[in-house]
């Protein structure tokens, strides 16, 4: 009797974060085949689709309002169709397209493109008279009211300043456009936790049935919460001491600016250091990444002029009021009980205490197993503990509401009136005003392992007073299910740090600064000499108090 052929089964790599195959185990067989990604929440309608997404789409359907409709909205892989798209070897720029239509038709092209209509009801006239003429200063466009209110960006953009002015001996070595980024994609797999460091708070169950009815001031005082750099970090320092593989150095906040930078619409910087054969990944006591701003997406945002600076709605003054509301969030949602972690808090001695608690992790940014081993240290923060068995990591914020009536407040609905019923609406409208501030949240709940996001809805108790604050509800989301409902991707943001990552590395010893444009989607990398930004060469700028933040803690 004949033996059965055998069948082996091949084997199989599963990719839990997205579908096709994962960077941590790659294979041969498509190391040479061109690749789009996409989410599992596309609908796919066409077995094989030859059109490119990077066509007007408005010649294809004869307009029917697309081009409102899709207009900032980019299919999710998209970018990468260029890979598939043919390209000529000869120049064709010789040819050009002849007019073979008659002198009639040619006629009546040139009508239409110039908006005269045939008779006196076409062509659009309606309701304004024959020829279709309107009144100046006077919109035939219905939907004006709905674009204000939900947030859609009509006229031109307001001018905003650089988070630090670039001087004459700054050498600018890098430009690097937002379209560019927007294709990168890396997969740094799983983090390996260090250890956790200090004393944390256990989340009060209580403050999740909180309503409009319901509700809670907030009485806990502001506690300082540190944010120290990456270069001042002892335990940082000690790691990269014990393992030669760790190359680059940062904190949760930087790196999650770094991720959410093609989203957020604010100027910021980040300080780079490269020393030796590793890079540190700073940040200036009293910049940006120590402040979280509001309503930074909002058309127009709040007003961020000099004049404006001692005004509560004014930009500089509502980041430190969402700063100070979040750390006395904080304190009070975790003031149940308290939970001291593997080792004492690195900051705190007996003049001044750091209420927060880190958790240290490692995460590896070696592309292929032949290249140089590049590990990532990163500093995350624990915000608070679950009161459960196996205890839950918590990443609790703020989403503060201050005048509605005030400019920059993005046509937000009134929190306190619509957030039971509208909750919904509510958050869609804080994706589009504070799209940057929470893509940075999401990343850094991201980094720090934390197993769910609680935001809180903070209204003042007066219009008018910015000292006294009460939340309304809490809503609670896992960290990769808010980065897909904010419309971002994992795997995009590890390539972004993946590419800045090995751009500095290959730069010569020295201090450099990556820069976010302020009114153009790019950043820029200088190079600048040494000492700039140390506190005893550092001067405030006209207007800004030296000691602009004596703590240096971002919320």
């Amino acid at each position: 009797m004949s033996e059965l052929p055998g069948f082996t089964l091949p084997s199989v790599f599963d990719n839990p974060k997205g579908w096709g195959p994962s960077n941590s185990k790659p294979t041969n067989i498509f190391s040479e085949i061109p690749y789009i990604p996409f989410s599992k929440g596309d609908k796919v309608t066409r077995v094989a689709n030859w059109i490119n997404p990077n066509e007007n789409r408005d010649a294809r359907d004869g307009g029917r309002g697309r081009r409102q409709r899709d207009a900032g909205h980019q299919a999710y892989g998209s970018g990468t169709a260029a890979a598939f798209v043919y390209a000529a070897d000869e120049d064709e720029e010789s040819f050009s397209l002849v007019d073979n239509r008659g002198t009639a038709m040619r006629k009546i092209a040139v009508r239409a493109v110039q908006g005269g209509p045939r008779s006196g009801n076409a062509g659009g006239a309606r309701g304004h008279g024959r020829g279709g003429m309107q009144r100046l200063g006077q919109s035939n466009n219905r939907f004006g009211g709905f674009r204000r209110r939900y947030g859609w960006r009509d006229g031109a953009a307001a001018q905003r300043s650089a988070s630090v002015i670039a001087a004459d001996d700054w050498k600018e070595i890098q430009e690097i456009q937002f379209s560019r980024m927007r294709d990168l994609s890396f997969d740094a797999g799983d983090a390996e936790d260090v250890g956790m460091y200090g004393t944390t708070g256990v989340w009060d169950p209580a403050l999740d049935r909180l309503s409009m009815r319901m509700d809670k001031a907030i009485t806990a005082s502001p506690v300082p919460r540190f944010n120290v750099s990456a270069s001042d970090d002892p335990v940082l320092a000690q790691i990269a001491e014990k393992n030669p593989r760790v190359r680059v150095l940062a904190t949760d906040a930087v790196v999650a600016a770094l991720m959410a930078a093609m989203v957020s619409n604010s100027a910021w910087d980040v300080v780079v250091n490269r020393v030796g054969d590793r890079v540190f990944f700073d940040k200036r006591d009293g910049g940006p990444m120590d402040f979280a701003p509001v309503n930074e997406n909002a058309s127009p945002p709040p007003p961020s002029e000099a004049k404006d600076a001692s005004s509560i709605n004014g930009a500089a003054m509502l980041a430190r009021e969402a700063r100070d509301t979040t750390r006395s969030l904080i304190a009070q949602s975790t003031a149940s009980k308290t939970i001291e972690l593997e080792r004492k808090n690195p900051f705190s001695d007996e003049e001044e205490k750091d209420f927060n608690a880190y958790r240290y992790r490692t995460f590896d940014l070696s592309a292929q197993e032949g290249e140089k081993p590049c590990l990532m240290a990163v500093r995350t923060e624990v915000d608070g503990l679950t009161a459960e068995k196996s205890p839950r990591q918590l990443f609790i914020r703020a989403l503060t509401q201050h005048d509605i009536s005030a400019t920059g407040a993005g046509g937000a609905l009134d929190w306190r009136t619509r957030l039971d019923t509208q909750r919904g609406a509510i958050m869609a409208t804080e994706m589009i005003n504070n799209a940057g501030k929470l893509a940075r949240w999401a990343f850094q709940a991201l980094l720090s392992g934390a197993d769910q996001i609680k935001i809180g809805y903070v209204v003042r108790a007066h219009p008018r007073d910015n000292s006294r604050h009460t939340v309304l509800g809490f809503q609670s989301y896992r960290p990769l299910e808010f980065i897909a409902n904010l419309g971002l991707s994992e795997y995009n943001a590890w390539g972004i740090i993946k590419a800045l990552v090995d751009l500095c590395l290959d730069l010569d010893e020295g201090r450099y600064v990556i820069m976010r444009d302020p009114n153009n989607p790019l950043i820029r990398i200088y190079s600048v000499p040494p000492g700039t930004f140390d506190e005893t060469n550092e001067k405030p700028k006209e207007g800004e108090d030296a000691d602009n933040d004596d703590e240096g803690n971002m919320i």
